[in-house]
């Protein structure tokens, strides 16, 4: 298995088909997120599946960038479940669910669907339309389906590692 070429392939899809996913597609990217390391091991992401035209369209409520995916998965953090350290970080549960949300985005593109995390939403509009738990806190979306439109140059625009890395010291 390649890790890098699938990383490197792996684009942010905005277009996708209507071609549904099979129950196994998105248990296979919800164990991807499920096996993800965390702070202490504490396991503080929460998964909410949403594939109902009702909840697709809430989706739609809370964000501008739902893309006609067929499939939305709201990633949330239980603040109760997740590590804290105010030295470092107030709350692990935010980096605990981008490593998550990152492993499923790659589980999706190895099983060659598109996938696009999305940032861009009202908290408050979420946290009404799906019923959160008061301690759940909303972090991103990953919207899930087969592309309908390959990567723009825009995804093979990197900056070289010469720009990026300095060892020892800066």
């Amino acid at each position: 298995m390649d890790v890098l070429k699938l990383m490197k392939d792996r684009y942010s899809c905005r277009k996708f088909s209507d071609k549904l996913l099979t129950k196994d597609q998105v248990n296979n990217i919800l164990e991807a997120g499920r096996v993800a390391p965390s702070a202490k091991n504490k396991q503080p992401w929460r998964f909410l599946v949403i594939e109902t035209t009702e909840g697709l369209n809430k989706v739609g409520k809370t964000s501008p960038c739902r893309f006609d995916a067929p499939v939305a998965i709201l990633v949330s953090f239980d603040k109760t479940a997740s590590e804290k350290n105010p030295k470092v970080n107030p709350d692990y549960g935010w980096i605990d669910c981008g490593i998550a949300i990152s492993q499923m985005a790659l589980e999706a593109e190895a099983q060659g669907l598109g996938s696009c995390i999305v940032g861009m939403y009202e908290p408050d509009a979420v946290r009404t339309e799906f019923n959160l738990p008061e301690d759940f806190v909303p972090y991103l979306y990953l919207m899930v389906g087969y592309t309908d439109k390959p990567a723009s140059h825009l995804h093979t625009d990197r900056l070289p590692l010469s720009d990026l890395v300095t060892y020892e010291s800066y």
